[in-house]
C-alpha cells in the first residue's frame, strides 16, 4: 500500500490532513506497513521572506479578506488544530518561501525521515513562527532529525537533481488534477483533495486496498 501526498508546507490545512491521515492509519492493522510518499507542490513559489509580516497580515492584503474574516477562519483552524494536537499561532507565521524545504524533504525521503521532517517543519512554521526558507534554519532542523546530507556535499539546496525532482512532483500534480492540497493518491488508483476526517480517509484507503488487490 502506498499514499502519496501532494502538499505544501505554508499550508494549515495540509497540517490537519496529515494528523487525520494518521489517525487513520491507527485504525488500520496494516497502516504500520504503508508507504508514505510526500510529494511537493507551492501554493505561492513567487513568495519569500517578508520581516516583521504574519500570514494574517499577508491574507488582509492580498485576498481582499478584512481581519475580521482572516480572524474568523484562522479561529475556526486553530480550534480544529488542538481536537488533533496542533498549536496554530497564526500571528507568528511568516511570510515564507518553501521551496528550499521541499529539497530537504526529498533528501529524507530517500532515508526514511520525510515524515517526521513533515512533522518537524510544520511544527516550527505553525506554532513557532520560524522563517522555513532560511538555509541555515533547515540545516539545523536537518542535523537535528540526523538527516544526512553527505551524498549532496552537504549542499543539498544547490543540486540540480533534487531541484528536477521537486519541478517534477510540481508537474505531475497538474497531471492528475490536482488543484490544491493536501492531494492524496492511493495506490496509483485512487484519488482524495482537501483534509478529510479519518474516517473518510480510513474508508477510501481500505477501498484502495481491496480493489487493487483484486
Amino acid at each position: 500500500m502506498k499514499i502519496e501526498i501532494w502538499s505544501d508546507i505554508m499550508c494549515p490545512f495540509c497540517y490537519i490532513g496529515k494528523k487525520h491521515l494518521e489517525k487513520a492509519l491507527e485504525r488500520l492493522p496494516y497502516g504500520d506497513q504503508v508507504e508514505i510518499i510526500w510529494r511537493s507542490f507551492e501554493l505561492n513559489p513567487a513568495i519569500s521572506y517578508i520581516p516583521g509580516k504574519s500570514v494574517t497580515q499577508y491574507l488582509c492584503e492580498t485576498k481582499n479578506m478584512s481581519l475580521q474574516d482572516v480572524t474568523r477562519m484562522q479561529d475556526q483552524l486553530t480550534q480544529q488544530g488542538k481536537e488533533l494536537g496542533i498549536d496554530f499561532q497564526f500571528n507568528k507565521a511568516p511570510i515564507s518561501n518553501s521551496h528550499n524545504a521541499h529539497k530537504l524533504i526529498h533528501v529524507a525521503q530517500k532515508q526514511g525521515k520525510a515524515n517526521a521532517l513533515k512533522e518537524e517543519l510544520f511544527r516550527r512554521y505553525f506554532s513557532e513562527g520560524t522563517n522555513i526558507e532560511d538555509i541555515k534554519i533547515l540545516r539545523e532542523i536537518a542535523e537535528q532529525l540526523t538527516i544526512d546530507l553527505s551524498h549532496w556535499n552537504n549542499e543539498p539546496f544547490e543540486s540540480e537533481a533534487l531541484e528536477e525532482e521537486v519541478q517534477q512532483d510540481i508537474y505531475n500534480a497538474y497531471q492528475i488534477g490536482a488543484r490544491g492540497v493536501p492531494f492524496f493518491v492511493i495506490n496509483e488508483a485512487y484519488s482524495l483533495s482537501g483534509a478529510h476526517g479519518a474516517d473518510t480517509l480510513y474508508k477510501v484507503i481500505e477501498t484502495a486496498r481491496i480493489k487493487t488487490a483484486s
